[in-house]
């Protein structure tokens, strides 16, 4: 069952002809390429060669659009050209990720407290001296993966220190983690413990850990994470999946960050960071992704993109949609399954 539903998900990308934003796989931004590194994942997960040929195609097609906007969120895609690097050995795919990697690190804006700040490519004014919890997903686990395969500690260096100062602005000192902290006010906005930004990093975190081995303060990023891990527990809903705003329950369940999470918990268990007594936590988010899987291979129960919002009621009223990052997150997370 789990090896066709991951089928049916990825085929539902691979083979739709969308042009809508949230499931238009041809743009080089973060919704394709949460998606893109989704059906890597499902290649991996399934041995399809035609994923592979799909993925390989993209990314030949798509190479010089790699350059044209440079922000966070148009690094998304790198992950993948890695991963296929990895698996093809094709030098231009290496190569696009170096010199993008570079750019980052001399180039990015940061904000005042040294993050990155969370750059779009939408034409609006920006969201100056903002760190967003998404940011770890889009550049920081390309970079310390692309350390860990080239040598170069500085690509893996940058990625950690990122890691922990998303971790300090970011947490509520009880567990989760809010959506983005604002450096020039010292606030964190709207202050919403929004479920998917816990999503992204909770999954990022460890994949980070992962490929960074021994540095400073490591223990103190583990502790975080059995303190995470702790705090989403008790506010897992019953139907297994996780509410958009967490620590309210009249919020509704949404799916990517369920599947996020749950990902991150296989990861965290998997590394011995937290105990076999988050099983049952794993399993049942897992069953909430996997009853969110529809014949034709939509994951249902997916918000739409979100900005970090004013107050709850934004966040509450994101409308559900198909979307690309919806869809990988979901491969993500049920290539766990065994």
């Amino acid at each position: 069952m789990v090896k066709r539903q991951i089928q049916q998900i990825t085929d539902r990308m691979v083979y739709g002809k969308d042009t809508d934003w949230a499931m238009n796989i041809e743009p080089f931004d973060w919704v394709p390429g949460v998606g893109l590194y989704g059906i890597f994942h499902a290649y991996k997960a399934t041995g399809d060669i035609q994923y592979l040929n799909f993925l390989t195609d993209w990314a030949n097609r798509h190479v010089k659009d790699a350059y044209k906007q440079k922000t966070i969120n148009s690094a998304a895609p790198l992950l993948t050209y890695l991963s296929l690097y990895e698996e093809t050995k094709n030098e231009d795919y290496l190569k696009v990720c170096l010199e993008l990697a570079d750019d980052i690190l001399s180039n990015a804006p940061r904000t005042v407290d040294g993050g990155l700040e969370h750059t779009v490519t939408e034409p609006v004014p920006g969201f100056s001296d903002q760190v967003w919890a998404d940011t770890l997903f889009m550049v920081c686990i390309f970079l310390a993966k692309l350390g860990r395969m080239t040598g170069e500690k500085k690509y893996t260096d940058f990625a950690i220190q990122q890691l922990k100062i998303h971790h300090r602005l970011l947490s509520d000192g009880n567990g989760l983690y809010f959506h983005g902290y604002n450096g020039a006010k010292k606030d964190h906005m709207s202050a919403i413990r929004w479920a998917r930004a816990n999503g992204w990093i909770l999954y990022s975190s460890m994949e980070i850990l992962n490929v960074s081995g021994t540095f400073d303060d490591r223990d103190k990023i583990e502790q975080a994470i059995k303190a995470h891990a702790n705090a989403l527990a008790k506010v897992q809903r019953t139907d297994g999946g996780f509410s958009t705003i967490l620590d309210d329950p009249t919020s509704y369940t949404e799916i990517s960050a369920t599947a996020a999470i749950a990902a991150g918990l296989f990861l965290a268990m998997d590394a011995g960071l937290i105990g076999t007594e988050y099983q049952p936590v794993w399993q049942k988010a897992i069953r909430a992704v996997q009853n969110a899987v529809k014949e034709n291979g939509e994951v249902d129960g997916v918000s739409s993109g979100t900005p970090v919002m004013p107050d709850a009621d934004g966040y509450k009223n994101i409308p559900i949609t198909p979307t690309l990052y919806g869809q990988g997150l979901a491969i993500i997370a049920l290539k766990d399954i065994e």
